[in-house]
């Protein structure tokens, strides 16, 4: 129902890629008992400097893996999303990046992804039509680099077809999703070109006002609310082009959390305890507690701060599993 949530099951499908590949690089079958058992043992066993990404060149190293890339006109942003992951062969799309509710995470354990229909959520929000481009490369390169276009079906051809309801397709070549044979290709990622892993572009993406000037600003801030601790961060990338008198077109996602932790002038005091339930048992509860003033400001203008820096969605207490936030309240 809205954008960015939609956009963030892009970033984590991303995410599930990049530990994928991981354990795929050193042999282990990922639905096998020796891949490891959830998101966090993923980090500590291919990921030991994860909790170093509070330092910025370090963030920045590692966020080159995972970028969304803003293109086109201001008020008419596409935007692409790429992953260094596992990627996939053209042959394995229909079963992987166009299939729903198959459930084909449900065994792997260090992955988010459960039901198999997060990724298709961005869709809605891609211009009039829809429009959605996927390709990938397998990590090993061991197949052509595959791709197709994802659309819905123009709803003036599903009348004139007799159909009440229009749906989506994708684009196939004599049955079979297109492949190419490409070693690298110049996508406008920050620090590298595209080789292995997949990108996807989302047309003329409907992002809500308020994150619709430079990303790596506006979209940047959204991004780390409904991302409150995600496991890898990642870039927000814009160009000098859309807007030449910004001086970071290329920001770090690293989350809310260390967000807040690196804000000494407006965190009063954190902490946290576990809260029991007989309706849901332990719950991990972490509170955050502001100046009232802060910055040499007054009351209202420390409250106006805190509300556009961390709080732009109005989710003041959040719900938050393996770092993506899955439901909120306003304050």
């Amino acid at each position: 129902a809205h954008p960015i949530p939609a956009l963030v099951e892009k970033v984590t499908n991303g995410i599930d890629a990049i530990l994928e590949k991981r354990v795929l690089q050193e042999g282990i079958d990922v639905r096998s008992a020796e891949a490891p058992r959830s998101v966090r043992e993923a980090l500590d066993r291919y990921f030991p400097q994860h909790r170093d990404w509070d330092v910025g060149e370090a963030r920045r190293q590692q966020a080159r893996a995972l970028q969304i890339v803003a293109s086109g006109p201001r008020r008419d942003t596409s935007l692409l999303v790429y992953d260094d992951g596992v990627g996939q062969a053209p042959e394995d799309f229909p079963n992987t990046f166009l299939s729903l509710l198959r459930g084909n995470k449900n065994d792997v354990h260090f992955v988010q992804g459960k039901y198999n229909m997060g990724g298709a959520g961005a869709i809605a929000f891609c211009g009039d039509r829809r429009f959605q481009l996927v390709a990938s490369k397998r990590y090993d390169g061991s197949s052509p680099l595959g791709f197709t276009l994802l659309r819905r079906h123009p709803p003036e051809l599903a009348a004139a077809a007799g159909k009440k309801n229009t749906w989506y397709e994708y684009l196939v070549f004599d049955g079979k999703v297109a492949a190419v044979e490409v070693d690298e290709l110049d996508v406008g990622l920050d620090g590298r070109k595209f080789t292995t892993g997949s990108l996807l572009k989302l047309y003329s993406y409907r992002l809500p006002e308020g994150s619709r000037s430079i990303i790596s600003r506006d979209l940047n801030v959204s991004l780390n609310e409904f991302l409150f601790e995600p496991a890898l961060p990642f870039l927000t990338v814009d160009n000098n082009e859309r807007y030449p008198d910004n001086k970071a077109p290329v920001t770090a996602v690293y989350g809310l959390k260390r967000r807040l932790e690196a804000d000494g002038e407006t965190l009063e005091a954190k902490f946290s305890e576990v809260s029991t339930t007989p309706e849901f048992g332990e719950l991990g509860v972490t509170v955050y507690a502001f100046k009232a003033r802060s910055r040499n400001q007054g009351v209202k203008e420390t409250k106006q701060y805190i509300q556009r820096e961390y709080f732009k969605n109005d989710m003041t207490v959040i719900f938050s599993l393996n770092g993506q936030v899955h439901g909120s309240f306003t304050s």
